[in-house]
């Protein structure tokens, strides 16, 4: 692969929107162009806007093509987005250097994306406008119920339910929050004419966070009607997701420059999986899979024989559990919840109690134990299409905000997950997906023009990330330092950010102890692999004080070096 240059401008300076790409970029063997971190925004840290500017116009001189987060530019980030009451006018004007830069380059590609605002459903204001700590779970349930009462499609008790919500909710925050959306809506809006026009090539308008109704859906429709009015529906796309658009695109835009467009065959692990629609989500798994190959031009093979890919989707028969609820559920087998809260320290008990009469976690239990979906069976198949030599890859989409506990245990006993193309279990089932295609999608396109070693590395470092993140991290010690660790600590189970730096970083230690034996369990099994000889993990950390990611460096010595 001719070697390119991309220049990236993130939605903000987490791990999965600055880190990944990183590792993306080296196993295919292009150069990424990305701005300082500390130039990005964070919850307690607004971004340099004017430096990053400057940035996207001195980079647009020598890239290649260009991803652009137009949640950046236009409101500093994809939090402040949600909390800027900044005008419209402002705000286009921002967007700008856009224009400029495609009337100087014309023939270079610029995919951006921009996210359709999500409507949290939790009273929390950490990444949200500070009513929201008050309001947020009552908004959530009024916009739902709102846009069903448009559409036609309530029942006598929802009209009611939403005029009683309605009033009980202050006018002032009600006209705040929809103001805030309707300019966000409009920015959208004006894109796609931006894209129409040629300022774009592609233009991604992720739904971050979803449902079967809602505000935001009605955007959304909206938008996809706009889309297909203007004929863009080659060059543009609304579906559900967010964290996962950069790798996603950045995948894309090398595909782009040499016109691969792959194929896939999904493999689901149960028969009834290919047609559930997972949390945050708005349509079913296979349809979802076919949004995240559209930014790609990929397409669902017509066989196994004739794809370039396999793609082996664990997904749920009945409904997706909670990721951090698994380890319970498997600690305490048939005997949960006694013999967990018997096991527990006395500060923990309390936030195990609760968890222990959610309905969320009776769901992930009977996912755990159903006999709809056969994770043995599921790895077997796996190993056997991968003996053959043909590229496979991962997507764990089971459970929300974690891997499948059961099937990762399974997996890590064989060093052939080393061998893999990609694997992912993350957040939600868009965000795996995204992620696991644009890892898998690269890797084919390397070995299908030979790949040099450092792409080979690079390519391992990401799958050790992977597994150390989504199933070490995630699925396992993530539950514990959420029930046992931040009790102790004297804090509540929360995944939100830890003011106090004193216990965050006592937080930080723990974890870090933890998942350093972690890195070394995971390093012998991709040392039998034959392909690594070692495996560095540094600067294991929780990136935003909050146990919701985790981020460290990886460092992949192959075995023929």
């Amino acid at each position: 692969m001719k070697k390119q240059k991309i220049a990236l401008l993130p939605m903000d300076d987490r791990p999965v929107n600055y880190d990944y790409p990183g590792y993306l970029a080296r196993a295919a063997g292009c150069k990424l162009l990305i701005p300082p971190r500390e130039w990005l925004g964070n919850p307690w840290r607004v971004s340099q806007h004017a430096r990053l500017v400057d940035w996207v116009a001195q980079a647009a001189q020598t890239a290649d093509a260009m991803i652009i987060a137009i949640d950046t530019l236009a409101y500093g980030g994809l939090i402040p987005s949600r909390t800027s009451r900044e005008a419209l006018d402002y705000v286009l004007e921002r967007l700008v250097v856009l224009r400029r830069i495609k009337i100087k380059r014309t023939s270079m590609p610029i995919l951006a994306f921009n996210v359709i605002q999500r409507i949290s459903r939790h009273n929390s204001s950490e990444e949200e406008k500070n009513y929201w700590a008050y309001y947020g779970s009552d908004m959530f349930r009024l916009s739902y119920l709102e846009h069903k009462v448009a559409l036609g499609d309530a029942s006598p008790s929802e009209v009611s339910e939403s005029a009683i919500l309605r009033a009980n909710i202050p006018q002032q925050v009600y006209e705040d929050y929809r103001h805030g959306r309707s300019r966000n809506h409009t920015v959208n809006q004006v894109m796609l004419d931006w894209l129409a026009k040629g300022v774009f090539d592609y233009l991604l308008l992720p739904q971050d966070d979803t449902a079967d109704y809602g505000w935001n859906i009605g955007e959304a429709r909206a938008l996809q009607v706009k889309i297909r009015s203007l004929d863009l529906s080659d060059r543009a796309i609304v579906y559900p997701g967010a964290d996962e658009i950069v790798c996603l695109l950045l995948a894309s835009a090398l595909c782009r420059q040499v016109g691969y467009k792959p194929s896939v065959w999904p493999r689901y692990s149960s028969i009834h999986s290919a047609s559930i629609i997972t949390t945050y989500e708005d349509r079913p798994i296979h349809e979802l899979l076919n949004a995240h190959l559209a930014p790609l031009s990929g397409v669902i093979a017509a066989s196994p024989e004739s794809a370039d890919l396999l793609l082996f989707v664990n997904a749920p028969s009945h409904a997706q559990g909670e990721g951090i609820y698994q380890w319970l559920v498997w600690r305490g087998q048939e005997t949960l919840p006694q013999a967990v809260l018997q096991e527990s320290s006395e500060e923990a008990r309390p936030y195990q109690e609760q968890v222990a009469i959610d309905s969320r976690f009776q769901a992930t239990r009977r996912e755990m134990e159903t006999p709809h979906r056969n994770p043995e069976e599921f790895v077997r198949a796996l190993w056997s299409e991968m003996a053959t030599g043909r590229p496979v890859a991962l997507a764990d989409v089971a459970f929300v905000n974690g891997a499948d506990l059961i099937l990762g245990n399974l997996l890590v006993k064989n060093p052939q997950v080393a061998h893999l193309c990609a694997y992912g279990g993350w957040n939600t089932a868009g965000n795996t997906l995204g992620c696991v295609l644009a890892q898998a999608v690269l890797r084919t396109l390397v070995l299908k023009n030979g790949g040099q070693p450092s792409q080979t590395k690079a390519h391992l470092e990401f799958l050790f990330l992977r597994f150390l993140d989504d199933y070490y991290y995630q699925a396992r010690e993530r539950t514990l330092a959420w029930l046992e660790d931040l009790p102790s600590l004297g804090l509540p189970s929360s995944l939100e950010h830890i003011a106090d730096s004193t216990r965050a970083s006592a937080l930080d230690d723990r974890i870090r102890s933890r998942l350093t034996q972690a890195a070394i369990e995971l390093e012998q099994i991709f040392i039998r692999s034959g392909l690594v000889s070692q495996v560095r993990v540094n600067n294991i950390h929780l990136p935003w004080q909050r146990l919701f990611e985790m981020g460290c460096e990886v460092e992949v010595t192959l075995a023929s070096q």
